[in-house]
């Protein structure tokens, strides 16, 4: 359910599912309080409502966008941090992901977002190769979101600080799709920031906020 029609579940029950093998009574009791919020929403699932209608013409630039984040060091054992991201074709979601990250982010959460940051693109890159070789055309440059200043300027920015220089090339890669034109890196707050529902379990109101931008609203709900 989580995979193909409730995607704003992902984050808990991705977590939930780290504890399948030593779960608690605490656990057992956020999983029934999952499971009891799908129940008594039944009629929700994907939003798939483009923001544009294509006409048919030639010409047509396609839009593709993301919006990535990440809780940090958030794993008490491991210290790894989780990604989440979206990425939206014409205003209506295409992919999502919540996911513990597979190395540890060592320097600050700029490196956590910047890992975020590039698996939501290399998302996006994909859907671009799938219009692109079914002849459709892609505006460029893509647009990719991030709450993190810190990791926005270090995607726009060549220079490299002392505490980022262990950082790996590929995650340094969003610069060089920068410069090539296809993607741009851009600051948006944490409120605005639909992604944050895949990095943390959000109080109420901020969840039904995000929710609502992947999921379709019932009024019977």
């Amino acid at each position: 359910m989580m995979r193909w029609s409730r995607p704003e579940v992902y984050n808990a029950v991705r977590n939930l599912s780290r504890h399948m093998k030593a779960s608690t009574a605490v656990h057992v009791k956020a999983m029934h309080r999952v499971m009891k919020y799908c129940v008594s929403t039944p009629n929700r699932g994907w939003k798939l409502k483009p923001n544009r209608t294509w006409d048919g013409k030639k010409g047509f630039l396609f839009r593709i966008r993301g919006k990535s984040d990440s809780d940090y060091a958030t794993c008490p054992t491991t210290r790894k941090s989780v990604s989440g991201y979206g990425v939206f074709l014409e205003g209506a979601p295409i992919t999502v992901k919540s996911l513990m990250q597979r190395i540890i982010a060592l320097s600050s959460v700029i490196e956590a977002e910047t890992i975020s940051g590039v698996a939501c693109v290399q998302e996006m890159l994909y859907a671009m190769k799938i219009l692109l070789s079914l002849g459709l055309l892609v505006e460029l440059p893509m647009i990719l979101e991030n709450d993190n200043k810190g990791a926005v300027d270090m995607a726009n920015n060549w220079s490299v600080g002392g505490r980022t220089k262990h950082h790996d090339v590929r995650y340094l890669w969003l610069r060089e799709l920068k410069e090539q034109g296809l993607v741009r890196v851009i600051w948006t707050s944490g409120e605005s920031n639909d992604a944050d529902l895949f990095t943390k379990n959000l109080p109420g109101p901020a969840f039904c906020k995000h929710a609502v931008k992947f999921v379709e609203e019932d009024v019977g709900d």
